[in-house]
């Protein structure tokens, strides 16, 4: 047999993995019969798999043919379809508005602290006379500056960093959980 078919009839088995083996194989076997009943007719290879489809189409056919002849009812499929609704509903909840609104805010909050603290440098430097620039500060107590201006940018260039990083990761990780939330929602269904 092709490499091609080979190929196609592989992928035709990954989409039917909701299936158990010995039905796979069994599909497998019936649908490669069919691809030697239509090379023994001279089609060409693209006409073959012209006449088979997408392999996912044909999978689903096939899936959807066993429910259909399927009589008894599954308990434990609907409690998994509702086992997963609960705790993507209820971790959605919390894990997407929470990492949402944090991944922004930490990217900001970074930028923003190392262009004030860059604002104060250069009032320093230039005796500028900026109103409230001695207000500013990564180390102050009672609004008094701890740190001269030059060590509280060095200070505030670590700190932007520190949170611009935090902010990526929690934007990494908010998409990581949708990604997966929705790999797994059409997973369970067929």
């Amino acid at each position: 047999m092709k490499a091609e078919f080979e190929k196609y009839l592989t992928m035709v088995e990954r989409y039917l993995k909701p299936l158990p083996t010995s039905e796979r194989v069994d599909i497998v076997k019936e649908i490669k019969g069919s691809i030697l009943e239509m090379e023994q007719e001279d089609l060409s290879e693209e006409e073959i798999l012209q006449r088979l489809g997408e392999p996912k189409d044909l999978a689903k056919a096939y899936l959807g043919d066993l429910l259909i002849k399927e009589s008894d009812f599954s308990f434990t499929r609907v409690l998994t379809i509702c086992a997963f609704y609960s705790v993507a509903g209820f971790s959605g909840m919390f894990v997407i508005p929470i990492l949402g609104i944090v991944a922004p805010v930490f990217i900001v909050t970074g930028v923003l602290s190392v262009l004030c603290m860059a604002v104060k440098l250069t009032d320093h430097i230039f005796h500028l006379g900026l109103p409230y620039m001695e207000n500013i500060g990564v180390f102050s107590i009672n609004g008094v500056s701890v740190m001269n201006p030059f060590g509280e940018f060095l200070a505030a260039l670590v700190i932007g960093a520190v949170l611009c990083f935090l902010g990526q990761g929690a934007w990494k990780l908010l998409k990581f959980y949708c990604i997966k939330v929705g790999k797994t929602k059409k997973d369970l269904s067929i």
